[in-house]
């Protein structure tokens, strides 16, 4: 469920008919400030990992409000395959992001739970040295020799290591200042000058017997910016306070850490699946920030413990080396092969032949987020075209490059069964750009695109043009009524100009594949 912009307050009014118009539709979509996907940014490749990412790192990356991420910006591995007993078939999918691990365990369960995608128990893994491989299997190892806090290769900031003789500690009474100390050896201490940030201890667990911080259970229960159901909201950050921590595992210390190289003071308490910091030096919304426990337990796990990570197969990574048109791209695979991608399930107004409203903004924008980058490209049912198109979903950093579009305003939804597996997002997605008038939604008066929901055109009052000779098509019988001069089958798949040798061709209603946007009878009409 991914907007990935903030909506433009200066959307323009009206059908852009020339050059100069079109070239200011274009700026105007490129003044909005995309969120950075670096080139090689790892894909997420499942839909119900791109929308628990959404809920609270979207706000993040669109600039929306200044906190902590609680994934990060995107994945840094591809989706997994982890052995889990309890899982069908013995094994569940996981991905990796900075701050976390996310696990779809049983995908038969209910989607709509808040739980269909958890993140494992990796703070405890790490402290305990106990590799789950189940409910209730473990594998022993050491526990983790990684700095929970601080830069990595400061050589006085407590380990994961640090805190196991520490699980069994009492609980601070609730109310209690928190002044208590703690170094790299496990050392308790106290230092009342502490008391000078106001920390106390604020709630009882008695899951777990210890007690929460209050400046992480005020965290753990606030409210802001949330991407849900495809729009920005204000909500509660987490539908349950436990959610992306688990229960508390030891109690709040103070530490004295090097942060960019600077000395500073770091409260630390870790939970179940994550720990949680505070520095008071950060700026507002900051100040308690989430660790980087997803890459420590990776490198815990992968390296230290020697285990091989098990590609999931659900999808193929390929480099974007030319931008066709808004929804078609050119790919080069790691093999060195290359393709022509049709995107699935959407449609981008036409920019060649006729340029049709909006057409450049799209292709601009696909170049923008997609030329030069890694993608991942998702198979549905179909492989190819009859034009010898791949068929593929898009995937680039945490988004879905086919939603993505819709989402901004910059296609309509075009479906062409069997490949229909993300149709329901992309009708949602769609039904959000039309009430927020975003992109072309805003910009055209007749729309360019959405599979023929706008109402046939009275007849041409002047004559349209007499067509020019076109090549002579070849003997068919699946040749669309639309285009009588020429032979040109009906969708699916939707085609462009740029697909098609013919130009300057008649075209009677209802013109399936919008060769002829201003509806003068003569399609894909050269320049």
């Amino acid at each position: 469920m991914l907007m990935y912009l903030a909506p433009a307050t200066t959307r323009r009014s009206g059908v852009v008919r020339s050059v100069v118009s079109w070239l200011l539709v274009v700026a105007l979509a490129l003044s909005v400030a995309v969120p950075p996907v670096p080139v090689s940014a790892a894909p997420t490749g499942h839909d119900a990992f791109m929308d628990t990412w959404a809920r609270s790192d979207l706000p993040v990356a669109a600039g929306r409000i200044s906190r902590t991420w609680m994934w990060g910006p995107e994945p840094f591995t591809t989706p997994l395959r982890e052995p889990y007993a309890d899982a069908p078939g013995g094994t569940r999918l996981v991905q990796y992001f900075d701050k976390s691990r996310m696990e779809i365990t049983d995908p038969a369960l209910d989607r709509s739970s808040p739980w269909y995608v958890t993140n494992g128990l990796l703070a405890k893994e790490l402290i305990t040295g106990q590799l789950q491989l189940g409910d209730a299997t473990f594998e022993p190892h050491p526990p983790a020799q990684v700095n929970v806090a601080g830069d990595p290769d400061d050589p006085t900031a407590p380990t994961y290591a640090t805190f196991g003789s520490l699980l069994a500690t009492p609980p601070l009474p609730v109310g209690t200042l928190v002044t208590q100390t703690l170094d790299r050896s496990g050392t308790v201490g106290e230092d009342p000058a502490l008391a000078r940030y106001g920390v106390v201890a604020s709630v009882h667990v008695p899951e777990t017997n210890h007690s929460v911080a209050s400046v992480f259970w005020a965290f753990m229960n606030s409210r802001g910016t949330v991407y849900t159901s495809w729009r920005f909201r204000e909500d509660a950050l987490f539908p349950n306070p436990f959610y992306a921590t688990g229960f508390p595992i030891t109690e709040p210390y103070w530490t004295r850490v090097r942060v960019g190289g600077t000395p500073r003071d770091v409260l630390v308490q870790c939970f179940e699946r994550r720990c949680l910091t505070y520095t008071p030096d950060n700026p507002p919304g900051w100040q308690v920030e989430a660790g980087n426990v997803g890459q420590h337990y990776f490198r815990w796990r992968y390296e230290q413990l020697g285990q091989v990570p098990q590609d999931a197969g659900v999808y193929e990574l390929a480099t974007v080396t030319n931008v066709v048109d808004g929804d078609t791209i050119d790919v080069r695979f790691a093999d060195g092969q290359t393709a022509r991608v049709r995107l699935i399930g959407v449609d981008t107004p036409e920019v060649h032949g006729e340029v049709e409203c909006y057409g450049p903004a799209a292709s601009q924008f696909t170049t923008e987020w997609l030329n030069g980058k890694q993608v991942a490209l998702e198979r549905d049912v179909s492989e190819t075209d009859r034009y010898g198109r791949l068929l593929r979903y898009v995937w680039v950093g945490p988004y879905l490059f086919n939603e993505l579009l819709v989402r901004e305003g910059y296609a309509g939804v075009a479906t062409y069964p069997p490949d229909v597996k993300y149709t329901w997002r992309f009708v949602e997605v769609e039904r959000a750009a039309r009430e927020e008038q975003a992109g072309l939604w805003g910009a055209c008066l007749v729309s360019p695109v959405g599979g023929g929901q706008e109402p046939a055109p009275a007849p041409p009052s002047t004559p349209a043009p007499m067509p020019s000779p076109t090549p002579t098509p070849p003997p068919s019988t699946n040749c669309d009524p639309s285009y009588p001069d020429v032979c040109i089958p009906p969708p699916p798949p939707d085609l462009d100009c740029g697909d098609i040798p013919y130009r300057n061709f008649t075209v009677l209603p209802p013109d399936p594949h919008r060769f002829d946007p201003d509806r003068d009878g003569v399609g894909c009409e050269a320049s």
